[in-house]
């Protein structure tokens, strides 16, 4: 039982969520609307929808994951089939009956964001760029969600254009690392375009996420505690990774995990935004 335990919390990826849940929350704090029940509801909802989309992802790459990934809880068999697709619906249903319990407009949107997740894991994901841009559309998703549970979204728009270029470049690099498992059950962009160009791509799309980053400050949307944390925990690890990316002095494994501290660096910046 208790291996079951582990392996369920495991299989949902619980940083992912915790990473979802506090963007939800830098969405609201940005607003200036104040942190009401509404945001609360929406934080939790989103952690359990994020969670059980995570789950979603799994099953549909358990044949990939006995390549690339044997060691997670489905192909490693600690999970079985049933036992994953109960606890996903599980999670989502109740997410969805939180968001619900929040407003009409985010119940919308946690249904909308569940079919996405959906549509992602057995569809896109196996569909080149689509289906990166789909993954970093969800992936920006949180700072809206967060926005609509105090009914005012535009504060958000600026994170989530950020958040959508980070993960599409992480996403790009994933394909990369994950080409030997992928090669038989999908056309991702470096199986179809190759390596140097996937590089080039992330390259256009970490430049324009570093010069992006400047605009909220330079526009006196964020302060100065925005910029020294975007700059330090952000731009700098970004130009340093993509230096070693094209010099071939990074694994992509490695490179990946790298982008994914770099979501941790962007968080910081966008709390003392908030503040």
């Amino acid at each position: 039982m208790k291996q079951k335990i582990i392996a369920g919390i495991e299989v949902i990826r619980p940083f992912n969520g915790v990473i979802a849940a506090v963007s939800v929350l830098i969405g609201a704090a940005l607003t200036k609307e104040g942190i009401t029940h509404t945001v609360w509801l929406a934080i939790l909802s989103c952690f359990l929808i994020t969670g059980g989309g995570n789950i979603i992802n799994d099953i549909a790459d358990k044949d990939i994951d006995r390549v690339n990934r044997p060691e997670r809880p489905i192909p490693s068999g600690r999970l079985s089939g049933k036992e994953v697709v109960i606890l996903s619906l599980f999670l989502c249903i109740l997410g969805i009956a939180l968001a619900g319990l929040a407003s009409f407009q985010l119940l919308k949107m946690a249904i909308l964001v569940t079919i996405l997740l959906f549509l992602y894991s057995f569809s896109l994901k196996r569909r080149g760029l689509r289906g990166n841009i789909a993954v970093a559309f969800l992936g920006g998703l949180p700072f809206i969600y967060g926005g609509i549970s105090v009914k005012y979204i535009t504060p958000t728009i600026i994170p989530f254009i950020l958040a959508f270029f980070l993960h599409l470049s992480r996403e790009l690099v994933k394909d990369i690392e994950d080409m030997e498992g992928d090669r038989r059950y999908a056309r991702t962009f470096p199986l179809v375009y190759g390596i140097k160009k996937t590089i080039k791509l992330v390259n256009t799309l970490v430049v324009i996420l570093i010069a992006f980053s400047f605009f909220p400050y330079i526009a006196s949307i964020y302060g100065l505690p925005y910029l020294v944390a975007v700059l330090l925990l952000v731009n700098i690890p970004l130009a340093v990774l993509l230096y070693l990316i094209n010099r071939n002095s990074i694994s992509f494994s490695r490179a990946s995990k790298l982008l994914k501290s770099t979501m941790l660096g962007g968080i910081v910046a966008l709390l003392l935004a908030g503040l």
